[in-house]
């Protein structure tokens, strides 16, 4: 089964490579994906981003990665992502499947009140949680 990650290598003041692996990466994160930028704002890491990814790996000297979640209940926006990282990503990407199932199933609440909800319960969980639209996790102090 594929696991979709976004390898982000930062390059320079706010400027970043972005690349694409399809079966996840181990080791060597770079060498395990293909471009898909070379010179990008850091900011378009969420433009590139969305639900289709399970991962997002920053290689800035050292390897961070983090769990792709999908916030919104609709499930029509999949841009509505939120990044979390954890000791863990496999077991926090397995609570977060299960955890999001379960509340899209409630149709007692509104969609917003769910969606805060969730995002509530991965900033919980989660070691860091970072809502859509924070680039300030490309910087190596996160």
């Amino acid at each position: 089964m594929g696991r979709r990650t976004l390898v982000v290598r930062p390059i320079s003041h706010g400027r970043v490579a972005v690349r694409v692996a399809h079966w996840g990466v181990g080791a060597d994160p770079v060498a395990q994906s293909r471009p898909l930028a070379t010179d990008r704002a850091a900011s378009a890491v969420w433009t590139d981003l969305d639900a289709t990814y399970d991962r997002v790996v920053v290689v800035d000297g050292g390897v961070r990665s983090y769990c792709v979640c999908w916030l919104d209940p609709t499930l029509a926006d999949p841009g509505d992502v939120a990044l979390a990282t954890t000791a863990d990503l496999d077991a926090l990407r397995a609570w977060w499947v299960e955890t999001k199932s379960r509340a899209c199933r409630d149709r007692r609440r509104s969609p917003s009140v769910v969606r805060s909800g969730l995002l509530r319960a991965l900033d919980r969980r989660a070691r860091t949680a970072l809502p859509p639209d924070d680039t300030p996790f490309l910087s190596r102090d996160r």
